[in-house]
């Protein structure tokens, strides 16, 4: 098994919940890219290496913007994904973020450019597609995230399997029950 975990705007491919998972799954397994914040150079990247890993019993584990793009690549290639606190509509929330940004773990300066809100838009599952990956998508949410509304989240993806964990924030407080739920309940049913 292998997990590719993307991270959401404006962060890098290391951290806590990295650590979580490849404690859980061995360093190994998780392949934690940092992505640059162009979007349509970021899903490039991560096409490609889904393409060379999707026979590798591969899961997506991505959170916030990460998550946005994990539903596009099980829609597009099938794989599974455990999407944490995940933005539905970036190119909405995303707007005010439209100009010079620093990435807050690499420091790096950048401009997030008006038109990647539009490039983001294209990228959305319609509904009707969304519907099929029922048995691929799997939610996790912390209710008092201040970023995104974990409720309207809930509600966009109601009648998949969704978890909402009280408490918390945008941040995702809640890994190692994720990671209990996810080897109990989440990898014996997509074998």
């Amino acid at each position: 098994m292998k997990i590719i975990y993307i991270h959401g705007f404006n962060s890098a491919g290391y951290g806590e919940k990295i650590n979580h998972l490849r404690k859980a799954f061995g360093d190994e397994n998780v392949i934690t890219p940092t992505l640059p914040p162009n979007p349509e150079k970021a899903i490039k990247l991560l096409e490609y290496l889904v393409e060379k890993m999707k026979d590798d019993n591969l899961y997506l584990v991505g959170t916030s913007l990460g998550g946005f793009y994990a539903v596009y690549l099980t829609n597009k290639y099938g794989v599974p994904s455990i999407i944490i606190n995940p933005s539905t509509k970036p190119w909405e929330s995303l707007k005010d973020e439209v100009g010079t940004q620093t990435n807050y773990k690499t420091n790096e300066t950048y401009e997030f450019r008006k038109e990647y809100l539009k490039f983001l838009k294209e990228m959305e599952v319609p509904k009707k597609e969304l519907e099929n990956l029922k048995d691929k998508i799997f939610v996790y949410l912390d209710e008092n995230d201040e970023l995104l509304d974990s409720h309207e989240t809930a509600e966009y993806f109601k009648d998949f399997y969704v978890k909402m964990y009280p408490d918390g924030n945008h941040r995702f407080a809640h890994m190692k029950e994720l990671i209990e739920d996810m080897k109990n309940n989440i990898l014996v049913k997509t074998k």
